[in-house]
């Protein structure tokens, strides 16, 4: 069996898949607060899209699921930037507040109808393989 050599980290394979003025904005305002982040959603939504294209998931699957990964820490975009930007560790309340972020991204995709397709994708992105969660929702 022949050996792949898959770059999974080239980000001249990452698509833009349907990233409307809605996400590009919210994108934008996550660059301006944290470009680590912003950066970092980035590089998930390479990794996302790489992978369906080495699984050969479908197009319409692998749109959403690089969607759902440009979007998962949007959240973040209502964390405090002192602790979003804090050099060192989290006390246990800066802990609690950073964790809310997938709860925040979630809520904040439902109320949009554009975003809405993709809020599972901001809620459960830390989720554990046995089901427990770092946060909960707040209904």
């Amino acid at each position: 069996m022949k050996k792949l050599d898959i770059d999974f980290y080239n980000s001249t394979n990452l698509k833009s898949y349907n990233l409307d003025a809605v996400m590009k904005y919210q994108l934008s305002m996550l660059d301006r607060m944290d470009v680590f982040t912003r950066r970092h959603s980035e590089n998930v939504a390479n990794l996302v899209c790489r992978i369906c294209e080495y699984l050969h998931c479908n197009k319409v699957f692998t749109i959403h699921a690089t969607i759902c990964a440009y979007l998962h820490d949007v959240g973040k975009l209502f964390i405090p930037p002192e602790i979003i930007n804090k050099p060192g560790r989290l006390t246990n309340e800066e802990y609690e507040i950073i964790k809310s972020h997938t709860t925040l991204g979630y809520e904040m995709c439902m109320k949009d109808l554009k975003l809405r397709p993709y809020a599972d994708g901001a809620y459960y992105h830390h989720e554990a393989l046995n089901g427990s969660r770092l946060s909960t929702r707040s209904y």
